[in-house]
Order: structure tokens, then sequence, then C-alpha cells
């Protein structure tokens, strides 16, 4: 990329109000990795969780970054977008000049020529900021997230409106917003400055491509899908017509997604996400569900999930959509929650992580209890930065908390909570205010040059034990492979594919293994070749897979996402890990296994 790669045009998401008077599409011109081909991204920042589409292919061939820019349109029709880029020729090194034009019908790249002047060099940022540490590249733009401050502070009042909005649009010098376009390696993120209360800083906000170096294994055998967990029927052709809960029936769940297991006082849970019930005014409200030893499939546990949803209470918090509980733990008979809450606040996501307490430990789970919600009391807001989404892991008188911050965006940092400070278990139990930075917290912030861990009691002097673009995570120790294992999923373009997969480590810290791919969800999930084994929507229309659950989901395709590790058990030679995966459509979870091969295990338990 180079300083002009990124602009915020004219052209608008849709032709919805609300893209026509909020804000535009940015618009980007990306080298690949190669930096052989230059391609045209796009993204649509009507919502944070819009993501980056690649577009066409502008030149094949590309000697160095492009530049792009916008002329002057009509109310009616967004000007030409207009892209310069050094070209190897047989005559030599050249500036060629692409267009697009909008009343074109086919909106195609056309090469219009060689560029009798090359658009100039961007001016600084307004603060002089030039990227993260190590950051390869720099595209900054001015932007605003509202077309007219008055329409966008309307807007951010309606049902589902970004609070993000209710900021001004402009800053006092008249600026916008500063967006950034930053290659990091050969992955490339967007970020943003961040501007509220006077303070700013700068985040990142999304992934256009990850692309990391560092390798990757691909499982012989597949994993395989067990049973659908949560609602009513598994509309998979061969499966059998029950799921694990009777979810609809019993608790009147009609569709959910997470499924993050946690073990408390002898029993086993199942924490869900956005939840859509049978009463519709609970839409989004999240679920807890208790396991079974035997359920109607055989060998398989049961779920009983509970009748009323989650409750926050004792301080704000939000319970639309990506406000859902994380992971849990259990500490002297009480229970700790994590949730997220406050989606989409400052144009993020997921907003915060909130650490809460159940009020009644015992956790009474009735599918038959539909006004009796199971409530957790606020201890204290975890994160807004780095550990937004989290996993955690008690072990040897530690909380280990594995954190990411911008939902799908960004690094994996580790947080460690000492179980036997007096301050920290009196913060816990509401004994004490939590405080910032709390005694008995800290965070790791690299190694020494003796290897030994470095931990500050800041937040934002943690630093990244594994580079990615995440969003659900899942740590956990595992006795059978005497080691940490980490399960997420794939980035945009990422070289894996479109996959679940698994990392490694002995330390909670690291260094963690390359990635091994266990699924690859288009191709085994959807499984265009065979019907019968299709589990995760395929096509649009006439597919026998799938839900309506709500308007925005009833008519698109599937996606695998959350992988959650449920279990782990030894098979001669061999390990078998259960994980639960949220689907989309169907809107459901479902409960995968996994069997690595002795090959794998040897592999996987030499790491680190």
């Amino acid at each position: 990329m180079g300083p002009r790669s990124l602009l915020q045009g004219t052209v608008p998401a849709d032709r919805r109000l609300r893209s026509l008077a909020r804000v535009r599409r940015l618009e980007a011109v990306v080298l690949s990795p190669d930096g052989a081909r230059l391609f045209h991204y796009h993204r649509d920042q009507t919502r944070p969780d819009r993501p980056w589409v690649r577009g066409e292919l502008i030149s094949d061939a590309a000697a160095g970054p492009g530049t792009i820019r916008q002329a002057r349109g009509t109310l009616r029709q967004p000007g030409d977008l207009l892209v310069d880029v050094p070209e190897n020729t047989a005559d030599g090194p050249r500036i060629a000049r692409y267009v697009r034009s909008f009343d074109d019908p086919g909106r195609r790249w056309r090469r219009l020529g060689d560029a009798a002047v090359p658009v100039g060099a961007q001016p600084d940022s307004a603060d002089g900021w030039t990227g993260p540490p190590g950051a390869v590249a720099v595209a900054i733009a001015r932007t605003t997230l509202a077309g007219l401050p008055a329409i966008g502070n309307v807007l951010s009042a309606l049902p589902g409106g970004d609070g993000a909005l209710a900021l001004p649009t402009f800053d006092p010098g008249g600026e916008g917003w500063l967006q950034a376009l930053v290659q990091e390696g050969a992955s490339v993120y967007q970020w943003h400055r961040q501007e509220w209360g006077g303070r700013q800083r700068w985040v990142r906000a999304s992934c256009l491509r990850f692309h990391p170096d560092d390798g990757f294994e691909v499982e012989d055998r597949p994993s395989i899908k067990l049973a659908q967990v949560t609602g009513e029927r598994d509309s998979q052709p061969s499966a059998p017509d029950v799921t694990l809960s009777a979810s609809e029936s019993r608790s009147g769940v009609r569709g959910t997604d997470l499924g993050v297991r946690f073990d408390h006082a002898g029993r086993s849970f199942l924490l869900f996400g956005d939840t859509h019930w049978t009463a519709r005014t609970r839409a989004t409200r999240d679920a807890m569900g208790e396991l079974t030893p035997a359920g109607p499939r055989g060998g398989l546990p049961g779920v009983t999930l509970h009748g009323t949803p989650l409750r926050i209470v004792g301080g704000a918090a939000t319970s639309r959509e990506y406000d859902v509980p994380l992971d849990a733990f259990s500490l002297d008979g009480e229970l700790y929650c994590f949730f997220s809450s406050h989606h989409f606040q400052r144009h993020q996501v997921m907003g915060r992580s909130l650490l809460t307490r159940a009020l009644d430990p015992d956790l009474p789970i009735s599918g038959a209890a539909r006004r009796r919600p199971i409530s957790f009391a606020k201890v204290a807001t975890f994160s807004d930065r780095f550990f937004v989404n989290v996993s955690v892991q008690v072990r040897g008188g530690r909380l280990y908390v594995w954190g990411s911050g911008s939902y799908r965006a960004d690094d994996l940092r580790l947080a460690e909570f000492d179980l036997t400070s007096p301050a920290l278990l009196g913060a816990l139990a509401g004994e004490s205010p939590w405080t910032r930075p709390q005694v008995g917290v800290r965070y790791w912030s690299g190694l020494r040059s003796d290897g030994t861990p470095r931990w500050s009691p800041h937040e934002s002097d943690a630093a990244a034990v594994v580079l990615g673009a995440f969003g659900e995570v899942s740590v956990r120790w595992v006795d059978e492979l005497d080691a940490y294992v980490l399960l997420a999923m794939d980035g945009p373009e990422d070289p894996v594919g479109k996959g679940v997969t698994l990392r490694s480590a002995r330390q909670p810290w690291g260094p963690w293994s390359p990635r091994r791919r266990l699924f690859d969800w288009e191709l085994s999930g959807k499984s265009y070749h065979d019907e019968a084994s299709r589990f995760i929507r395929a096509h649009h229309r006439d597919d026998p897979v799938g839900d309506a659950m709500f308007g925005a989901q009833k008519t698109m395709t599937g996606a695998a996402y959350a992988p959650y590790l449920f279990d782990a058990r030894r098979e001669g030679s061999a390990i078998v890990l259960r994980y639960t995966l949220s689907t989309w459509n169907p809107y459901q979870v479902v409960l995968m296994e996994h069997r690595l091969s002795a090959d794998a295990v040897r592999a996987i338990s030499g790491a680190g």
C-alpha cells in the first residue's frame, strides 16, 4: 500500500436512507501478498460489523502500490473512481491509470492509458500517527461516520442505532475521524482513531486480509458432526430428526449460538449467545443450559436449556446482538461469568467485557421456568480494549484470561488473576471496589532476555501472544495432550482456508504452535457434493438445510464460527476432541468430533 491507497468516497453502501444520510463506503486499492496484482476493496460503514469486500482485479502487472481518488459526482450519481498504479511493461515502467465509471452498467475497471500526472502524496495525519510498531505501510484517510451530524444523532437513537454516531461527526478542528489501512507483515488491518470525551486512541477496527507467515498443517481426517445441540429438529437430510435439547418445546428456545462449556460444583453447563425465543420480545437475550449424562441420542449427552434468559443486574449492561456470555469459572463455591456488552460503542462491534458473579450459584436450571432468570451481579467492567472477547482457565491458583479486542480483527493477549490475592478475592466478592489497576491482576507484556515472562499491572502494556484476527476464542488445558489448546477460526483471505484451527502450547503465553486445520466448513459443512451430509445451508433457495430464525438470516447461506472445546479423551494412541460449533443458518449449535492421529498427538504434545 501507499499513503493514498485509501479514501472515503461518495459511494453509498446501498440505497437505504440510513446509508444515504449517514455514511459512504471506504474504498481501497491493495496489492496481493506477492505484490504483483492490485485489487479494489470496499467496506460498508453503516455498521461496524461489515467486512471488507474484495472487488475486481485492477492490474496484474503492478510494480508498486496504487493510489485512489474520486472525481466530483452529483447527488444522484457518484463520481468516477480513478486509480494510478506503477506497472512493468515491455517499454519499461509506467504509471497506468484505471477508471471505474458508475454510469457504466458493468462498472468494470478499464485502463485509460498512462497517467500524465500521478496522484500526489497524502498529507500527514493530524496526529502524525505512523501505525503500530513493525508496520510495513500505512494509508490514512479523513472520514466521517455520518453524512450529516443531525441525522447521525437521530439515527443513533433509533432501535438498533449505532451509539458511535452520538459522537460529534467532526472534531473541533473540522476534520472527521481518521481511518487507516495498515500492512503488518503480509496482513492488512483497518485502524480508526476513536474520539470521545476529549480522548483519542487508535484501535483496530477490521481485518482486510490475514496472511501469517508461520505456516499450517491440514489434518488428513476432518472433524465430523455428531449431533445438533439446540433447536427442535435437525435439518441435515441424513441426520436423526432429534436434537440433544429439543429446546423449542422444552425451553422456549427456537435457535441460538456459541455453546461455551464450563464446569461448576460437579455439574457441566453451556453458555449460549444471541438467542431467539418463542417469546419474540426476548429476541437476542442470552441463554444457559445444563448437560445431562444421557440424551435422546445414544452415547451423547442431553442438554436442558433454562426457560428464561440470563440477566445482569447492578450496573450498566446491554443485551442486544453481540452482547453475549463469553466464559465462566468456578471459585470457592461461587460462579463468575464474563459477558460482552455495549455493542457498537465507539464504532466497535463488541464494546467491552463485564465480569459478573452469579446471585444464585446453585444455578437452578429448568426448561419449564419461563419467568425466573438466572441473574448475575456486575463486579466490574473488565476491558474495552484488548480483552473484549475472552476465554479463561483456572490452573495452579491462577486464572488465565486470553483475550482479543476488536472483533475478528485483533491479536490474542494474556492476563493473569492471582486467586490467592486477598485484595482480588475481596473485589470479586463485592467486598471492595474493583480498581484500575486491580491488585492481583497482571498482563503478559513479553519475554525477558532469559526467556522468563514479563508482566505489567497495566492493560495498555499487554503484548500479543498470538497474532491474528480473532473473534470468539476457546483455550483450555487438555491433560491428555499435556498442553493448552486454542481453537479459533480462519481470518479474511486466510491461506488456511475457511476452517476451524487448533494451536497448542505448554505455557499460557506460548510459544504457540503453527495452526492445524481441523475442519473446512465450506467444503465439508456445506457439502456441495453430498446433500445428505450437509448441515450448513449452501444455497439461498431450495436448500433442505436451514431455518428462518430472523429476517436477515433466513435467506442467507450459513457459515461456521465460534468453536469451543467441549471435552477430550484418549482412545489408544489417538486423542479425540469434541467441540461445539455455530452454523448461522441453521441458527443453531452443533457438536463436532475430531480424532487426532498419533503423529498429530506427538507433534502437539511436543509444542513449546
